[in-house]
């Protein structure tokens, strides 16, 4: 099936060499990242690395079959403590990333993840299919040391370009296929140095066929179907009241007698503020209230 050549933005097309057992996917997104770091005073460091992250939770998502969330964290001794991207099967992208440590430098991937780990988990909506891969991340950069986690992990090598800044993420992933016996080295090395040239320009309007022909010019490409990749955030105000639930009565109206009876609520992935006041608080500890979760959020 070969994909419509109209570029187009904000999406993620998968593809295949006719010839070849190498399968890939190539991203880009615009108005979505912008959507989804707009909220946050990222320091420009660590707003890339995010987009970078993003990026690729979404391209190993569309590779997998699956039905929850797919996380990709990082956690480190570095000056960035934690990030986390998430994408669901249906490539619905979130992420946020914590602040940086000030009295630590912060110049490069390696000062913002010394000693961390990379994850990868996958949360299927039927809890005995959770998976979960850890590898050490590698100083040089993420797409090294998400190649380094398909080397060691999946035993499937894989090789990614990761692209971005505040306007644009970009980002191509090539992974051998289970039974890629027949692919020659020099092969795979061909596409990786042809995926390294793939500029953010060149994606300025969008994914599309004709991009992929002319980067892999000596090579049979199949495109399949372009998918809309959006940000969308998981927060409810159901969620949020679950969480002053989990506190207690108690300790919710201790916190609502500190805090002029309101009690704020700030999402980190997406910024949005939910505020329960006395009343709500109330009504949360009241076994004959209806849940909010009960009807339309």
């Amino acid at each position: 099936m070969t994909a419509n050549s109209e570029p187009r933005a904000d999406a993620l097309i998968n593809f295949i060499f006719d010839r070849l057992p190498v399968r890939g996917a190539l991203l880009q997104l615009d108005e979505q990242w912008q959507r989804l770091h707009g909220q946050h005073d990222y320091s420009d460091i660590v707003r890339d690395l995010l987009g970078q992250t993003v990026a690729a939770s979404a391209m190993i998502a569309s590779t997998m079959k699956f039905d929850g969330m797919l996380t990709l964290q990082v956690q480190g001794k570095g000056a960035l403590g934690m990030l986390i991207a998430q994408c669901t099967e249906s490539l619905h992208v979130r992420g946020m990333a914590g602040e940086l440590e000030p009295s630590a430098p912060a110049a490069s991937f390696a000062d913002l993840v010394a000693d961390g780990r990379l994850s990868l988990t996958v949360d299927a909506k039927d809890a005995k299919d959770r998976y979960q891969g850890i590898v050490e991340l590698r100083p040089e950069s993420m797409a090294s040391s998400l190649a380094a986690y398909y080397r060691d992990s999946a035993q499937l090598p894989a090789h990614f370009v990761l692209l971005g800044d505040a306007q644009r993420v970009c980002a191509l992933m090539l992974q051998r296929m289970p039974d890629a016996s027949g692919l020659q080295d020099d092969d795979w090395h061909r596409l990786c140095l042809m995926a390294d040239t793939l500029t953010t320009e060149e994606l300025a309007a969008g994914v599309s066929h004709g991009l992929l022909a002319k980067l892999f010019a000596e090579d049979d490409v199949r495109v399949f179907d372009a998918r809309d990749v959006a940000f969308r955030c998981r927060c409810t105000t159901a969620r949020a009241e679950r969480a002053v639930r989990m506190l207690g009565e108690q300790d919710a109206t201790a916190l609502l007698a500190e805090r002029d009876n309101r009690i704020e609520i700030v999402c980190e992935f997406c910024n949005r503020k939910r505020v329960l006041d006395a009343i709500d608080v109330a009504r949360l500890f009241n076994p004959a209230a209806i849940p909010t979760d009960a009807g339309v959020q």
